[in-house]
């Protein structure tokens, strides 16, 4: 499994999946391009390339967590919805 600056120990590791999990499947659901949601979320403030933001979204990488707020945070008010 890839990783991006994680430093997290079992409990965050499996929290950090579930989250990563529920934004593939959020995703995946949506209509949203990639490049419409990284451009979204960089615009935000988010820091990751549109690369590692596929990957993560196809759960082959682990973010930090501020980064995965950002992420939530974009897909939230790009996609809509609650984020659970």
């Amino acid at each position: 499994m890839m990783n991006a600056d994680w430093m997290g120990g079992p409990d965050q590791v499996n929290e950090a999946d579930a989250h990563r999990r529920i934004a593939a499947k959020r995703f995946q659901a949506s209509k949203v391009t990639l490049v419409e949601l990284w451009t979204y979320y960089y615009g935000i403030g988010g820091d990751v390339d549109e690369l590692a933001l596929d990957a993560y979204l196809n759960e082959a990488l682990h973010l930090p967590a501020a980064q995965v707020g950002l992420v939530t945070l974009a897909m939230n008010e790009f996609i809509g919805g609650d984020g659970a």
